[in-house]
């Protein structure tokens, strides 16, 4: 560098970073969704300048174009200071070393640098907008009477798709990673929810950060009510299966009972406001058609495709607690596919599929929060493999149901030891987990329709662990016995 160590920030350098380097600094993110692709491009397009209080910072847009051809855009705020101010403040991510003829510094991620945390805290404050090179970057209010933000503040750690961070004891601002052209999933609900219902189990939406390039808008980030003194909901409800797995004490007095109940109730709340009628055709809800429940079942014989296809390849390879399970399994493609027949005859066609509404999408005990005495929802933005369309459309809230009682099922498995009598009392929890819950959420009116996703998200879980978690294989191995020894409803 000549000059100054803030001129890294200016558009021309940081777009003469080479593809090599931006790669590898990539790869080493969690939130970055490519990093099987055995190669890509990458580069900076477009920089947005940030300026306060006498200091410099830069959000880079990085375009990834893979082998096929499909481009992923990213967004990376930076920063950059003299490597001898940054003991204080380490940042985790470094894209590169700067250098100049006088001092060295680091530039980074900037989520990692406090004076940009409170930077854009009072941007999300007071909405502002930056003009940039190629894109602008813009904070729009949405809570009229949203927290001043001020004090400490911290990124959470351990997220893989998003960069969170929390100000003070009142908001948490989610910083989206990928940025996908129109409205976000997680913005759009939370805001609906808000402003057009009565439900009260999702955190406010106060504000959001939105890029706007060629004409696009593009949602980069949501300032949401932070629910103090909340415990993650994976963490709660695995706490709660292991203090019965691992003693004597009596299931019918287990205290996860009525929490479940009370979970199966503000899920079907919520999806009794997302079914809501309403003049906006994002969220105005239909009743399922003949077509649709033809679409299910196909996504379902094709997830148990994938599922056998790999498990019979793959099968020999893993290891002693999963192998016995995957082999006696892998003769049963044709039972498992007389089960989704079944299933599907048990469902009786549209009338009973129910409506397409707005839901979840990705419903798990990681969407949830535990307080004290209530549960609470969070996360909208779908599954992230899928695409931003199909996240956004209507669907069945049964998926949801399916989802949770999945998760139910992780958090028995992950409670349980190799003992066999612990596994029995996992199973046992898990049960009553399963049926307090569907008591709670009340509408049995079709549990065909609950076991045709369960079915299919069984099958998907068994590819996902076989691609990437094999030790974890028998979780959805032991589902599917069970869901192939079981009777249709």
């Amino acid at each position: 560098m000549a000059g100054a160590l803030e001129n890294a920030l200016a558009p021309h350098v940081l777009r003469s970073i080479d593809s090599a380097t931006l790669g590898e600094f990539l790869r080493e993110r969690r939130w970055f969704g490519e990093k099987s692709a055995h190669s890509f491009d990458a580069r900076i397009v477009d920089v947005i300048p940030l300026s306060g209080d006498g200091q410099r910072w830069a959000v880079a847009r990085i375009e990834v174009k893979l082998e096929d051809a499909s481009i992923a855009s990213y967004q990376l705020p930076l920063a950059v200071r003299e490597r001898e101010m940054s003991r204080a403040h380490a940042p985790a991510a470094v894209l590169a070393l700067v250098e100049s003829a006088v001092v060295k510094g680091l530039l980074f991620d900037a989520i990692d640098d406090p004076a940009f945390r409170a930077r854009i805290a009072r941007a999300l404050s007071e909405g502002e907008h930056f003009p940039g090179d190629g894109a602008s970057l813009r904070s729009e209010k949405v809570a009229a009477r949203g927290p001043r933000l001020s004090g400490a503040s911290h990124v959470i750690g351990g997220e893989q798709s998003n960069s969170s961070i929390i100000f003070g004891e009142s908001a948490i601002f989610k910083l989206f990673r990928r940025l996908e052209g129109g409205e976000s999933p997680d913005v759009e609900i939370a805001r609906y929810l808000t402003a057009h219902t009565t439900f009260r189990h999702t955190p406010e939406l106060y504000a959001v950060l939105v890029v706007d390039h060629d004409g696009e808008r593009t949602v980069a980030g949501m300032l949401s009510r932070l629910v103090a003194d909340a415990t993650d909901g994976w963490a709660h409800t695995l706490a709660r299966a292991r203090a019965f797995t691992h003693s004597d004490s009596d299931l019918a007095k287990d205290p996860f009972a009525p929490e479940a109940r009370q979970l199966g109730a503000i899920t079907a709340e919520l999806h009794r406001a997302l079914a809501t009628p309403t003049d906006d055709p994002a969220f105005a809800p239909k009743d399922a058609t003949a077509a649709d429940v033809a679409r299910w079942a196909g996504a379902a014989r094709r997830s148990v495709e994938r599922g056998f296809d790999l498990l019979e390849r793959l099968a020999p390879k893993l290891d002693a607690r999963s192998r016995p399970l995957a082999l006696a399994l892998t003769g049963r493609r044709v039972e498992a596919f007389a089960k989704l027949d079944a299933i599907m005859h048990s469902l009786g066609g549209p009338a009973a599929a129910g409506i397409l509404s707005r839901h979840h999408g990705d419903y798990h005990l990681g969407q949830v929060l535990r307080t004290e005495h209530d549960w609470m929802i969070i996360d909208f933005e779908g599954e992230p493999t899928r695409p931003l369309a199909e996240r956004r459309a209507l669907n069945s809230p049964a998926r949801d149901v399916a989802g949770m009682l999945r998760s139910f099922a992780y958090a028995a498995a992950t409670a349980a030891s190799h003992d066999d009598a612990d596994r029995e009392r996992a199973a046992q929890w898990e049960t009553m987990a399963r049926d307090a819950f569907l008591r709670g959420y009340g509408d049995t009116s079709a549990p065909a329709l609950i076991s045709l996703f369960e079915l299919e998200k069984l099958f998907y879980e068994l590819a996902y662990e076989l691609n990437n978690r094999p030790t974890w294989a028998w979780i959805p191995l032991i589902g599917i016995e069970k869901m192939l020894a079981s009777s249709v409803s």
